[in-house]
């Protein structure tokens, strides 16, 4: 876990004392045993860092506050420890403890208070394709539309049909299709487990939250999400699951995706849903689409460039399971459109005959010139025309190939922009961003995944939202990565933000406490537990952060001589050599089992593992 060989040492080494070992069996002082605790923490180290993947999970933001804490808290509280009575010692080792117990008690109270109101849901079926011999829902996913008009689709849908869920997107196939291989032969359950965790977390890190119907946070359990795939072990099992649950936790029948690259996994989604899987296609005139989503920071011709794409996916799906439905029809006359668009939700029909109205609000705004125009159809001129939009121009502008990639490189550029101002205008949206990137980034060491944003104001961005991914090639000379690793850096730590206040608080009060009682883990327990990290990266950055403790620890040991009631000019009793030898063959021995076992330990199991600890 990372945590808690301390806390276990002074455990069982109270228990001997209270049973009068001090007196009868040479039990060494409170002090002592600190110290022989260290020998046992120095030889683990090893093994520890072997262990966790650092190149994987490490993290700088962790390292670069903990790190120098560690080395300014550690030689304190082993100052100080010399001018404190071992009895207040064992005072502060029993309060610090015990409160931390306490406190995450409550909050683990809280969480399985949360799972019992979730599990009360009860999913109705209704209207049907038939899987495994039982009845269940027809499942919809919108395809077609850029953000903010699937946005808009789906708030009209929720309104006159209470039963069908609408989840914010999420991007679940679209991210982790790409990396899939990384997770290895999914057959493999340990393997499969590994997937359904980072799936977890990434929907839990969503930047609009996935709440049930009382507004409060859903928590996705891994263990009841690999139940619910049932023997599937696919990527489309867990996504249909994690579905699922919301709309239990929303006590809906069914349930509608928005996320608008879904369409281009219709194999995976046929192989998964069969008949149940409905697409519902929302298509709009692409000059409105552009002028009512873009903005300073995004480029006309890149926007039409992804509508078209979007198009040309849904020009693809099967007819007989998609809905067609004109945005500006909807508007025109809403009351027939949306009753139509009823009876396919519920099952009682297939297409009406769906007729493209050209209403030309862009030409009423005026905010778009003649040359954005004829970027935006030079981008997207056959599907406009398929669709039944008229072009302005009576052939395809013509645009090269160097302009594309200036426009594209514009857009990019405005992009980061976005995320920029994203950082400082709203730092707590921008962490869950950054805690997903970090979760596919872990899975993907050949790309870099960038977050795309396209809707007006970025508290409504989700990561993927331009209907594309785009993949960005790692650097490949040295001097750019170093580069790179320097800016993330300074990106991380400016402007300063309280996660990084809270981890040089943490560090330093672990490092002290590590000098003055040898326990350090507490204030890392209470701030992992308010700052969530993958436990993986917990347990890596912890290690480095232990090593560095130990080793500051074990200099001033070698470098300060023991108080006077000690009995022996230096730390290390020569007549005691067995006792450290038996001290680190124990610690050697056990180290190796408790890594074996954090393969099994999930999420929650990690979280109880903690406050046992």
């Amino acid at each position: 876990m990372g945590f808690g060989m301390a806390i276990c040492y002074l455990f069982v080494y109270q228990i001997g004392a209270l049973a009068g070992l001090t007196e009868c069996c040479g039990l060494p002082g409170l002090k002592y045993a600190v110290f022989i605790q260290t020998i046992g923490m120095t030889v683990i180290q090893p093994i520890v860092l072997w262990n966790v993947n650092l190149r994987k999970n490490f993290r700088w933001d962790l390292i670069l506050t903990m790190v120098p804490m560690q080395l300014v808290g550690a030689p304190l509280g082993q100052i100080l420890q010399a001018y404190t009575p071992s009895e207040v010692l064992k005072i502060i080792v029993g309060v610090v403890t015990i409160g931390v117990a306490a406190w995450q008690a409550f909050n683990l109270w809280k969480l399985w208070r949360e799972a019992k109101r979730q599990s009360k849901y009860e999913m109705v079926e209704v209207e049907a394709g038939e899987a495994n011999g039982t009845t269940r829902s027809d499942v919809f996913i919108v395809v077609g539309s850029q953000k903010e008009d699937g946005d808009w689709l789906h708030g009209l849908i929720s309104d006159r049909n209470p039963q069908i869920a609408s989840p914010p997107a999420a991007g679940i196939l679209e991210y982790f299709t790409p990396i899939l291989e990384s997770f290895g032969d999914l057959t493999d359950e340990a393997n499969f487990r590994n997937l359904v965790s980072s799936v977890c977390e990434f929907v839990e890190s969503n930047p609009i939250p996935w709440c049930d119907s009382s507004k409060n946070a859903l928590s996705f359990e891994p263990n009841m999400i690999m139940k619910m795939c049932g023997e599937k072990r696919t990527l489309a099992a867990v996504f249909e699951a994690l579905m699922d649950t919301f709309a239990e936790a929303h006590n809906c029948k069914t349930w509608i995706c928005k996320s608008e690259a879904a369409g281009e996994h219709h194999e995976e989604l046929k192989k998964q849903f069969g008949s149940r899987l409905k697409y519902v296609y929302l298509y709009r005139d692409p000059r409105d689409v552009v002028q009512s989503s873009s903005n300073e920071d995004s480029h006309v011709f890149v926007v039409a460039e992804n509508w078209a794409k979007l198009q040309r996916t849904a020009a693809e799906l099967p007819g007989d399971s998609v809905y067609k439905i004109n945005y500006e029809s909807v508007i025109d006359d809403k009351g027939k459109q949306l009753d139509q668009l009823d009876e396919f939700l519920l099952g009682k029909a297939t297409q009406h005959k769906t007729k493209t109205k050209q209403t030309e609000g862009w030409k009423v705004s005026g905010k778009l010139s003649d040359d954005d125009v004829k970027l935006i159809e030079s981008a997207c001129f056959t599907e406009m025309k398929e669709l039944g939009y008229k072009p302005v121009s009576k052939s395809k502008p013509k645009v090269s190939k160097n302009q594309i990639a200036d426009f594209r490189t514009c857009h990019e550029e405005g992009l980061q922009r976005r995320a920029d101002s994203l950082r400082e205008d709203n730092p707590k949206e921008w962490d869950r961003k950054e805690k997903q990137r970090l979760i596919l980034e872990k899975h993907n060491t050949d790309t870099v995944v960038l977050p795309i944003t396209n809707g007006k104001h970025a508290e409504y961005d989700g990561l993927l939202e331009n209907g594309m991914m785009m993949e960005k090639k790692q650097p490949t000379d040295n001097k750019t990565k170093i580069k790179k690793v320097f800016k993330n850096i300074s990106q991380e730590f400016w402007p300063i933000r309280p996660r990084v206040i809270w981890m040089c608080i943490a560090g330093l009060a672990s490092g002290f406490l590590a000098g003055l009682i040898g326990v350090r883990s507490p204030p890392l327990i209470i701030f992992f537990f308010v700052y969530e990290f993958p436990p993986v990266e917990v347990k890596a950055n912890g290690a480095v952060i232990a090593a560095v403790n130990t080793v500051v620890r074990i200099i001033t040991y070698i470098a300060k001589p023991p108080p006077e009631e000690y009995g022996s000019p230096t730390w290390f009793v020569m007549s005691d050599i067995w006792l450290y030898v038996v001290c680190a063959v124990v610690a050697v021995t056990a180290s190796p089992v408790g890594l074996y076992f954090t393969r099994y330990l999930n999420k929650s199991g990690y979280k109880v593992g903690l406050t046992t600890l």
